[in-house]
């Protein structure tokens, strides 16, 4: 695990040396750039294995954090599988942005394990007394609204939704919703942290809350480019998946 450690960061390091390579001809979407598009996934395969290993050592499905660890991996293995549809209908359909498609699928997906994933994280370290708070419940519904806010008013500000297709409309609803959900539980699982076990999964639970943000972030400029017609393979966005999957699972 040790070992992995180093590797991930280094095998990341050369995926954003990559990234920078081609960035002053990213629009042209060249040879470069489908590669890395249809490849910085295996960072995600990676974490998936890595959290399962480490959900394994944590008790599997016979712990509540074993289940968390393996609910998470599984949105990572989730997010490969979306990654790779949507490479598919890009290179080999020629769908320049095939949203919403099948990879969807699999990507929404990805956002309900996550929520169920941070649930038992919570649970794991004491949401049974955290409820009975009232700080923990103004965090477990401030957070949500404050970024749902925050997309719907800044990421997207008057974006179209074209009722004609009202799976996208539930996607570009359902997707800051979603994330809103599993970074406000994830918030809950850090502040009860440093009361549990002596804070000692304190920093994981820091690294996955630091993800899980990302991919927020991520899937909202995905949304928001889409929706004026910027999105192009390669950019920031995908940079931005690329750092999620790096740090998803900081267990060893």
């Amino acid at each position: 695990m040790k070992k992995l450690q180093i590797i991930i960061p280094l095998i990341y390091l050369a995926f954003v040396a990559w990234w920078l390579s081609f960035q002053h001809v990213v629009t042209q979407e060249g040879t470069s750039v489908q590669w890395f598009s249809s490849t910085y996934g295996v960072m995600a395969l990676i974490g998936s294995l890595v959290g399962l290993a480490a959900a394994k050592k944590w008790g599997g499905w016979k712990t509540v954090l074993g289940k968390s660890l393996t609910l998470f991996s599984l949105g990572l293995l989730a997010q490969e599988a979306g990654q790779l549809i949507y490479a598919y209908y890009i290179y080999v359909d020629k769908i320049q942005i095939p949203y919403p498609s099948w990879g969807d699928v699999a990507y929404f997906g990805s956002v309900l394990l996550y929520i169920s994933a941070a649930w038992f994280l919570a649970k794991a370290i004491g949401t049974r007394f955290s409820l009975s708070d009232a700080k923990y419940k103004v965090v477990a519904v401030v957070v949500p609204v404050v970024l749902l806010i925050t997309s719907y008013a800044v990421l997207l500000h008057n974006h179209q939704y074209d009722t004609s297709h009202p799976l996208t409309v539930f996607l570009d609803f359902g997707y800051p919703m979603g994330q809103a959900i599993y970074v406000s539980i994830a918030i809950v699982a850090f502040l009860l942290s440093r009361k549990s076990l002596g804070g000692v999964l304190r920093k994981g639970i820091m690294l996955i809350l630091l993800a899980l943000l990302i991919q927020y972030a991520s899937d909202s400029t995905f949304i928001y480019q889409n929706s004026r017609q910027t999105y192009y393979s390669g950019g920031a966005d995908d940079l931005l998946s690329t750092r999620f999957c790096s740090i998803a699972h900081p267990f060893p």
